[in-house]
């Protein structure tokens, strides 16, 4: 565990909110319709949003992702057969309702989205483009799921020779286990683990909002 006084450099750093959509985010997303639970999701809105505001305000750089498949799947891989119901409430679907950004967050003309087809948000995406073009060392990663979408876009910025720090009070699992599992991984072999008052206390005190 790191217990260094967190840094970060406001001309290197980015913060990358990992689907807060819809889908997850709401009692009539396709999350919900699949049966699932989506309180603890819905939990991390408040603290994501914080964290938007505070890079905004700061002049870094926030990258949204978000699920944006075809409506016969063909894009969707192995997640049809996975999760048969998922094809059936059109998760993830592009230009439906549950791939919006929750209105809470609100992206804006200076945020960027990038919409992807898996987990990861740099598997077959313009996000490592971005990030380079933006001189970016230090990814700040919040959203949902822990286990599934953030971790793989954690491993994934970590195996580029990005530095990672991941918001531990701001991501969220349907299961709480399955949540701090991916955590302890997380710290363990591929980023640190800070709190929303950590991250914000660390970028520009004068510009924090």
């Amino acid at each position: 565990m790191t217990t260094e006084q967190l840094v970060l450099d406001d001309g290197k750093t980015a913060l990358i909110v990992v689907d807060m959509l819809n889908s997850f985010l709401d009692d009539r997303g396709s999350i919900a319709q699949l049966g699932l639970p989506v309180s603890y999701l819905k939990s991390m809105i408040l603290p994501v949003k914080h964290l938007v505001e505070s890079f905004r305000s700061a002049g870094m750089p926030v990258l949204f992702t978000r699920n944006n498949l075809q409506s016969d799947y063909s894009d969707a891989g192995r997640l049809a057969d996975r999760r048969p119901g998922a094809k059936a409430a059109q998760h993830s679907v592009g230009g439906t309702w549950g791939v919006q950004i929750h209105s809470e967050l609100d992206p804006q003309p200076s945020d960027y989205v990038i919409d992807k087809t898996r987990p990861s948000a740099f598997y077959n995406t313009n996000i490592e483009g971005i990030l380079r073009g933006r001189n970016i060392e230090t990814v700040v990663v919040c959203g949902v799921t822990t286990e599934i979408c953030v971790e793989s876009t954690v491993r994934d910025a970590f195996f580029r020779d990005y530095w990672v720090v991941v918001v531990k009070d701001a991501v969220a699992a349907l299961d709480p286990v399955r949540h701090e599992g991916s955590l302890r991984t997380i710290e363990f072999g591929f980023g640190r683990l800070a709190t929303t008052d950590e991250v914000v206390a660390a970028l520009p005190v004068a510009l924090v909002v």
